[in-house]
């Protein structure tokens, strides 16, 4: 019989038994240092929901729905090992307790969060921000013991992945920025606010706070203020931003179209859907007393409506359609709701409006069966996972509701105050667009035919 015993590495893998003898981190200084991390990633969460409604890049918009994301599953990680190794567990929704340097990491913080367009926030997140995590989480790895600290290793692992698809998404976005006229000016504005914020980082003695500390010139380097903006925004390849009128709302549903238009008007809904992330990111931003699992779930939610939207522009695409030139996506569920209605009301639109896309004649089931009809499988592909998703935003809404106290049917008799509200409070914005239907002539261009929603919708609906 072999010796079965010298064909398997030592420790499960892990490690060689020389390898594990090495001492690395006590306790005591990892969780300073997974503290430090926690806190990082929570922030740097909370920033790239802040931007995203102003942020006019559809390209970066998307990407900040899906980094936030990123962020929150790493913040849950970091939080379960911190709860693990230390009882009672330090406190997580503050700033580092017992660090000397925390307020100095938070103030960096701060300066990322004040970019104030899209090259600075670019710079601030991808350009100092990511890379300084991508040198904090191998360091970590690297250092700490690689068989008493294995949970540790494996979770900043997981997150370095992300980390590093971040830098490279980034590194693609600048490769197409250098080309651009003003790339030199761009370059110059870019390393001065790198310089900046890197100046900010080190009087934090960087990520971890084991770096040297550097004193900080605040005359040299005057600290912004972060800005706040939720007028939902789209750059210059898109016209109709405020053109309310939006007939796939209606056509999908209509009885006497055929499938075919009618998963046509689905797939411009789901394009149009970026508006649920640009209202979401608001009232996540404001309502900032709220328990982790609060950002946690929404957090997830968000990115789902963000890969909705990506879906409907996927589906379009696949057509060949220039629908960032065809399709009208204006931002008047965004707009109205964020400028024209509480941080706790737009919670509750949302929550009504995710429970009525569950059951009935119109919800995700009949989404589905119609790109079926449709005999669009990509479409269906598509709408059989939103309806996947739906669900689980059901169950998200539930909860939160549940937590303000609020029943079912008072959230939904709250909604349609709301719905009636801000809607009226549209009208000081249609003079900034043409109000025409532009449905008619897009059904010609796509299906070679004439819609057969023949009449004008009336488009005061409740559910976008």
């Amino acid at each position: 019989m072999p010796n079965l015993q010298s064909e398997f590495p030592e420790l499960a893998g892990v490690a060689t038994y020389a390898g594990a003898a090495r001492i690395g981190f006590s306790v005591d200084e990892n969780v300073r240092r997974l503290l430090r991390y926690h806190w990082v990633e929570r922030r740097l969460m909370a920033i790239l929901i802040a931007h995203l409604t102003s942020e006019p890049v559809w390209e970066v918009k998307c990407a900040l729905a899906l980094h936030q994301w990123q962020c929150a599953e790493h913040v849950e990680s970091l939080r379960r090992r911190i709860t693990e190794m230390r009882n009672p567990a330090p406190r997580l929704d503050v700033l580092p307790e017992n660090d000397p340097t925390a307020r100095a990491l938070d103030a960096f913080l701060d300066q990322v969060d004040a970019a104030r367009d899209t090259e600075e926030l670019i710079t601030g997140v991808y350009g100092v921000l990511y890379p300084a995590l991508a040198d904090a989480y191998p360091d970590h790895i690297e250092r700490t013991s690689p068989l008493v600290d294995h949970p540790t290793r494996r979770l900043l692992k997981f997150a370095l992945m992300d980390v590093e698809e971040a830098l490279s998404w980034s590194a693609r976005e600048r490769s197409a920025e250098r080309d651009a006229p003003s790339a030199s000016v761009q370059s110059a504005e870019r390393s001065a606010w790198s310089e900046h914020l890197r100046a900010y980082l080190a009087a934090a003695g960087g990520i971890a706070g084991d770096a040297a500390i550097e004193s900080l010139d605040a005359t040299l380097y005057a600290p912004r203020s972060p800005l706040r903006a939720f007028h939902p925004r789209r750059d210059e390849r898109f016209h109709g931003r405020y053109n309310f009128e939006f007939s796939p709302h209606i056509v999908y549903s209509m009885p006497d179209v055929p499938p075919d238009e009618r998963n046509l008007a689905l797939l411009c809904k789901r394009a149009l859907e970026m508006d649920v992330p640009e209202m979401m990111a608001s009232f996540m931003t404001e309502r900032n007393d709220q328990p982790w699992e609060f950002y946690r779930d929404y957090s997830r939610q968000l990115w789902d409506e963000a890969r909705h939207a990506m879906m409907g522009t996927v589906a379009l695409e696949a057509r060949g359609i220039d629908w960032k030139n065809d399709v009208p996506l204006n931002v008047s569920f965004a707009l109205r709701l964020n400028l024209h209605a509480t941080p706790l009301e737009r919670q509750t639109m949302l929550y009504a409006i995710e429970q009525s896309l569950m059951p009935g004649e119109t919800g995700k089931r009949y989404e589905y069966e119609t790109a079926v009809a449709a005999g669009d499988g990509l479409s269906a592909h598509f709408h059989d996972y939103d309806w996947a998703d739906e669900v689980l935003h059901a169950q998200i809404g539930r909860r939160m509701l549940k937590r303000e106290g609020i029943s079912s049917d008072e959230a939904r008799e709250r909604a349609q105050a709301i719905h009636e509200k801000t809607w009226a409070a549209l009208d000081q914005y249609r003079s900034l667009d043409e109000q025409y239907d532009w449905w008619p002539d897009f059904v010609r261009k796509v299906l070679g035919k004439e819609s057969a929603a023949s009449a004008r919708p009336e488009l005061n609906i409740f559910l976008e």
